[in-house]
């Protein structure tokens, strides 16, 4: 097996995984929508993201926070929608 292919490898376990916590995250998502329903609060809380995203990013480079930064608010898009449905 050459380097790039067990590189590929490494990858896609790691896809694996991260699937099952993304599954895993849209259940809850689903469970927080309908508790921000039954108790009438808005889908989207401005403070609470950039919080998230600020602690999670206080001790990375600007590259890895960058991309970080990216990948938060897609997942926070994603969970805002499961959460209006």
């Amino acid at each position: 097996m050459t380097e790039l292919e067990l590189m590929r490898k490494k990858i896609d376990e790691i896809d694996e995984k991260l699937l099952v916590l993304f599954k895993e995250r849209l259940e809850v998502s689903k469970q927080i929508g309908i508790l921000k329903k039954k108790y009438k609060m808005n889908i989207f809380d401005p403070e609470r993201e950039k919080q998230i995203i600020s602690e999670a990013t206080e001790a990375m480079s600007d590259n890895e926070k960058k991309y970080t930064e990216s990948f938060l608010h897609n997942l926070m898009d994603i969970s805002k929608e499961v959460q209006s449905e």
